[in-house]
């Protein structure tokens, strides 16, 4: 993309904005992380006395080396999981997220978390510093129980958390501070461990009134819950994990504490009345421990073993000054690829493939491979500017032969395709990967020059025709056409195609009749605005 000449600023507007930049830059504070008490500490081994890895113990003798998998497709399994797993772990919980919400789902699992710690469970929580809106209230609290240690990795700023020193920080050090971890996971003594692309928060476990995620996740036992717990220490006790006391503006007030020891819930709603008025506003109800326990039973003895591989990046990456660091998710995704003979499915929540990606694609396509890419449309992303990076490329892939299909924004979905029901919007979050319906990849990544480049991620690579075949399906009837918008070019007058073609989405509407569009379907002026200004912008590498 060609880049946009701008016209030069008058002097004393130079003058102006440099003058607010040597402000700003003189507000940002990034301590040295040698300034914080920062003990190292890695995974424990699983426990033999564990209750978690009894419950699969002679399914791993007869798979060594293999790893057991069931994949939580609804937002409700998703959480039964984590919640069963929180709550039955007997000696160590490691937790690795790029987002935990402070609403009713991320108040139960900080709940859970809290009493494992209290009954002996080291607990151990790194989240990216992005998302986290307000350091002194829930995991600053639960970071003063005995057995509960949490990190923040690659804070924006330490020592206070002004709107300011915020703006300051990214002002002055955007290379750095645009490259966030994006990983994923939740081990429970070190015998099970859930990666995928949910975050902790209502609308990736389907109880959010307004809008919820399609995501998918993986439970899995056997051989790579150890890997992933080497993986998490390499990233706890890397140079960009903060303890979460760096960049909280006050410690607990002796009164919050007092609270908080005696009732968790009461004391971090005091602390913070937004939050907790936030975290009442769902209508939809939240499974109880029961049917938590109910949903790890059943998946425990309904395991598909494996052998499989995890792809985890360096968490160096996000250091600009650090050699370049190749995305191991990707380098993964690539020699999957290699393999492919007849069939190639994307599920990709964000999908900007670039001109590289572009032509891989179109090749394998030419070469017999069909290749097909189910993405968010316009009116269902919850970034509208990723989707400006992704109109770039449409019309050349489907000139080619790529399939293409856009979730379209509706609440509702096919009984049985892996996508929890609801009223609320929906909007894809999926990142998987599926090879002649043989190979599989499920984690954080997207196709897009984010995850490849800037961002941290994991996946798991898994030797599957059965887990594969699982996801594929969920393809096949997401792209049923009450769900989904199929994107074609319209042919001319001749009956032919080309990359010049105008687009044409077809699906059918709220009353089951087929219908076509001429443009971007269901999509507000502002999200059609955002995507098309973006577009302009030589961006693609940050979207």
């Amino acid at each position: 993309m060609a880049a946009i000449r701008l016209m030069p600023l008058p002097a004393k507007s130079s003058a102006v904005i440099l003058l607010a930049g040597v402000l700003l830059t003189a507000c940002a504070t990034r301590a040295d992380i040698t300034q914080y008490p920062r003990p190292p500490s890695t995974y424990l081994p699983t426990p033999a006395a564990s209750a978690l890895a009894q419950s699969v113990a002679s399914q791993v003798s007869a798979h060594p080396g293999q790893s057991g998998f069931y994949l939580l497709v609804s937002g409700k399994e998703a959480f039964e999981a984590r919640m069963a797993l929180i709550q039955q772990a007997q000696k160590s919980l490691d937790l690795q997220y790029y987002a935990a919400m402070e609403d009713r789902t991320g108040h139960a699992i900080m709940d859970a978390l809290v009493a494992a710690a209290r009954r002996g469970v080291r607990v151990r929580l790194l989240l990216d510093d992005m998302n986290i809106k307000n350091p002194d209230n829930v995991v600053a609290l639960a970071a003063t129980e005995p057995n509960f240690e949490a990190r923040v990795f690659n804070p924006v700023t330490t020592g206070g958390r002004s709107a300011l020193a915020r703006a300051s920080a990214m002002f002055s050090d955007f290379d750095h501070l645009e490259r966030r971890m994006h990983n994923k996971s939740l081990i429970a003594d070190n015998a099970f461990a859930i990666l995928g692309g949910r975050n902790l928060a209502d609308q990736y476990f389907g109880v959010n009134s307004d809008v919820n995620f399609r995501d998918l996740d993986i439970l899995i036992a056997g051989a790579l819950p150890d890997h992933a717990s080497r993986s998490f220490d390499h990233y706890w006790n890397s140079k960009e994990s903060y303890p979460v006391a760096a960049v909280a503006n006050r410690p607990p007030s002796p009164e919050v504490l007092k609270a908080w020891k005696a009732n968790p819930q009461a004391a971090y709603a005091a602390e913070d009345p937004k939050g907790g008025k936030e975290a009442e506003k769902g209508a939809l109800p939240i499974p109880d421990a029961a049917s938590s326990n109910a949903l790890l039973a059943r998946a425990s003895q309904q395991l598909i073993w494996a052998n499989a591989w995890l792809a985890v990046d360096n968490p160096n990456k996000v250091d600009p000054d650090e050699p370049d660091t190749p995305s191991k998710p990707g380098k993964g995704l690539a020699t999957m690829l290699d393999r492919a003979h007849k069939e190639f499915i994307i599920i990709s929540a964000y999908f900007v493939p670039q001109d590289g990606g572009t032509a891989k694609l179109n090749e394998m396509s030419q070469h017999g491979v069909k290749v097909k890419v189910l993405t968010n449309s316009l009116a269902s992303t919850d970034v509208a500017a990723v989707h400006a990076g992704y109109r770039h490329y449409r019309k050349a892939l489907l000139a080619s032969g790529v399939d293409i299909y856009e979730f379209k924004p509706v609440g509702g979905e096919p009984s049985g395709a892996g996508f929890s029901k609801g009223s609320s919007r929906a909007s894809l979050h999926t990142k998987a990967y599926v090879v002649d319906r043989k190979y599989l990849m499920i984690g954080s990544f997207n196709l897009d020059p984010r995850s490849v480049n800037l961002n941290t991620e994991q996946a798991v690579l898994i030797n599957s025709p059965q887990l594969a075949g699982q996801v594929a399906a969920l393809y096949d009837k997401a792209t049923l056409p009450q769900y989904s918008y199929h994107v074609t070019l319209k042919p001319d007058a001749d009956g032919k195609t080309s990359a010049k073609s105008a687009l044409v989405w077809t699906a059918t509407d709220d009353k089951g009749q087929p219908k076509t569009w001429g443009s971007d379907p269901d999509a507000g002026f502002s999200r059609r605005f955002i995507s098309r200004f973006v577009s302009w912008l030589p961006a693609d590498g940050e979207l």
